[in-house]
């Protein structure tokens, strides 16, 4: 009845249960509170309650599906289903890119808890919209047993959505990124050069997508470059915090407080 994979995440489930409810007690919790979630006493330290207690949901949660599911084996699916033969399994028609990605999500948030708030809403969005691809990618590659039908059919539904949405995204890491760095430069005269090679960069990896046709494990891996060049900059640049920026306002007032102290005396 139970795999492997559901042994081991009704495992995980249950000592993220108990560790719950141990934490729970020990930072002031009663027992009864622990036990019921809040709903009759305390639970103690609610921030440390709350992970462990999602975990433990997260973790019971796909250990049932992975159960329903028999975690995929066809023999087992074909067995369940009722068929004589095992049903047949077509992996993937094409690489999937959305586990990079959500890795450079999850970097985001850790990075915006320790460095800047703008970077953890990046990362929340950035897993959002993961998630959604991600999901929407594993459905289409078994929707028929034709690849360039499962392709079309992610097209249509996605290619409205899905362009529009990246692009937002990708505009907003190179502006949080880049714009960190540029409120981080000593001097305005670093700050327009910093602007001018990335933009020229930009355009210049534009123009060589274009002309040279290049593969997309190519792109791909020089837009994976990019990212992870503009969130370590923005990081860089986030930890050695903004400069000093005089306005204008600040000097003609100044000039007007020494006019007046001199009228006084």
């Amino acid at each position: 009845m139970f795999t492997w994979g559901s042994r081991n995440l009704l495992t995980i489930a249950l000592f993220a249960y108990v560790g719950a409810i141990i934490h729970g007690i020990s930072t002031g919790g009663g027992l009864i509170g622990t036990l019921s979630m809040g709903y009759k006493g305390g639970v103690g330290d609610h921030v440390g309650y709350s992970i462990l207690m999602g975990v433990a949901f997260v973790a019971l949660l796909l250990g049932v599906v992975t159960i329903a599911t028999r975690e995929g084996q066809s023999e087992d699916m074909s067995a369940a289903a009722g068929v004589d033969r095992a049903l047949a399994v077509r992996p993937p028609s094409q690489p999937s890119y959305w586990a990079p990605m959500a890795a450079f999500g999850v970097a985001c948030i850790a990075l915006g808890a320790a460095v800047s708030q703008a970077f953890l809403i990046l990362g929340l969005v950035i897993i959002a919209v993961t998630g959604i691809e991600w999901a929407m990618t594993a459905w289409s590659d078994r929707a028929t047993g034709d690849p360039e039908v499962n392709s079309v059919i992610r097209s249509r539904m996605l290619s409205p959505f899905e362009v529009p949405m990246l692009a937002l995204l990708g505009i907003a890491v190179v502006v949080l990124g880049v714009s960190r760095v540029l409120l981080a430069a000593p001097s305005k005269t670093a700050s327009t050069t910093i602007v001018v090679l990335v933009a020229a960069a930009i355009f210049g990896c534009a123009i060589l997508f274009a002309k040279s046709r290049a593969s997309r494990a190519v792109m791909s891996g020089v837009l994976a470059f990019g990212a992870v060049a503009v969130l370590a900059g923005g990081v860089v640049g986030a930890a050695l915090g903004e400069r000093e920026i005089k306005h204008h306002g600040e000097h003609s007032e100044d000039h007007g407080d020494d006019h007046d102290e001199e009228g006084e005396g």
